[in-house]
């Protein structure tokens, strides 16, 4: 059966049911994406480089597209997330935050056919690596939307509430994509 945003949440949601630490989560994404290609050509056109697909207590669950011209705010999310990209390279940034301030402590590239797992303390920034956007599926194991967190001002490392007009101020537009 083809793959459709409606039977991914389905199958994602008796996945959390049946374990909720994760891992039956985490083989769903693996076996999801071991076809990136099929996925790909699966995912209507959207819109929006973020379309949130479902949310309920235990789980939350979004496509997510990451421009290769932009690096998005370093930020929280409070609970576990699993990220399977299906299209292009998607690059996270990892900081880790002290008395100093906010400092990068690392990065990774989840590339077409990979899942990656972020803990529930990461602070991460993201990014489409190369010259094409990164698409991915993300599940978080828990309410997202309803979750206080922060975001970071990735010059002085300061936290500020999650919010849209924040998230839009503190986007940061890549130094190679200006003109």
């Amino acid at each position: 059966m083809a793959f459709t945003y409606e039977k991914f949440v389905a199958e994602v949601r008796d996945a959390v049911r049946s374990d909720p630490s994760g891992h039956a989560v985490a083989q769903l994404l693996r076996d999801t994406v071991a076809d990136p290609g099929a996925v790909a050509a699966a995912i209507p056109p959207q819109d929006r480089d973020e379309v949130h697909l479902f949310e309920d207590e235990n789980v939350s669950i979004w496509s997510c597209r990451f421009q290769p011209t932009h690096v998005i705010p370093p930020h929280e999310h409070k609970m576990p997330v699993w990220i399977a990209v299906f299209s292009g390279s998607e690059r996270n940034i990892f900081y880790r935050r002290d008395a100093r301030g906010l400092h990068e402590a690392g990065a990774r590239t989840v590339a077409a056919g990979e899942v990656l797992a972020i803990g529930d303390d990461a602070i991460h920034a993201v990014t489409a690596e190369g010259s094409v956007p990164s698409h991915a599926l993300h599940v978080y194991l828990g309410p997202l939307t309803r979750v206080k967190r922060d975001l970071f001002n990735p010059d002085s490392g300061a936290p500020v509430a999650f919010t849209d007009e924040h998230f839009e101020r503190l986007t940061q537009r890549k130094p190679s994509a200006e003109a």
